[in-house]
């Protein structure tokens, strides 16, 4: 895929995507959840085997919500790995953005892969294995068979999921969030409220620049 393929993803694959999309998001709220789940559980994973903890697993369960654990604890890394979570999917879809912005959508689909193929060995039950095996399956077929045109509208719809659908859950303060709750016990003195707002914030300021991103190739970062 190169620079001069960007213009394909301005105009109608950046939009007809987007709201195939928003649709997916509004009106499969489970099955959307597994992917954007996998992102946040995913930030859990990374903080965690960065921060050199133990027996460190991953689950994602039927009704769409994940879980991980591990053995450590340490003040600052939790604190980090309680923040990450939620703005996972987000930072991911506005990084996503940025790059198909700069004429790198088969960076994307790369990214996708390897971090999905990286979740395996911590996932425990079924779920936690078929949602990554289908991304590095589905995603990486596109990557070394697809061609320019289909990389490009796979690794937007990769950017929207994640930017409408992190957008959606951290927007929804329907029900306290155990993140938050976490982080509140932690710091002691910021109630969850305020992580939850945090989240909010991050999810809005992602999804209006990565929209201007995938809308507008041409926009300049920094």
């Amino acid at each position: 895929m190169g620079v001069n393929d960007v213009p394909i993803v301005g105009e109608p694959v950046a939009y007809g995507v987007g709201f195939i999309v928003l649709l997916f998001v509004c009106f499969s709220a489970v099955l959307r959840q597994y992917f954007v789940t996998l992102a946040h559980e995913g930030g859990h994973v990374l903080v965690a085997a960065v921060s050199l903890r133990t027996k460190i697993t991953l689950e994602l369960k039927d009704n769409g919500d994940g879980e991980t654990t591990y053995r450590g604890s340490g003040w600052f890394s939790e604190l980090i790995n309680g923040i990450i979570g939620y703005a996972s999917p987000p930072l991911l879809g506005l990084a996503a953005a940025a790059l198909i912005a700069l004429g790198n959508p088969w960076a994307v689909l790369l990214g996708a892969v390897v971090l999905a193929f990286a979740l395996v060995p911590f996932s425990i039950k079924s779920l936690a294995f078929v949602v990554p095996a289908v991304v590095v399956l589905g995603v990486g077929y596109v990557l070394i068979q697809g061609s320019a045109q289909l990389q490009a509208a796979v690794a937007v719809g990769i950017a929207w999921l994640l930017l409408i659908g992190g957008a959606a859950d951290n927007l929804s303060f329907r029900g306290r969030k155990a993140d938050a709750s976490d982080l509140a016990q932690t710091t002691i003195i910021v109630p969850a409220f305020v992580w939850e707002l945090l989240w909010a914030f991050v999810a809005v300021v992602s999804l209006i620049v990565g929209a201007q991103l995938l809308l507008r190739p041409g926009y300049a970062i920094g």
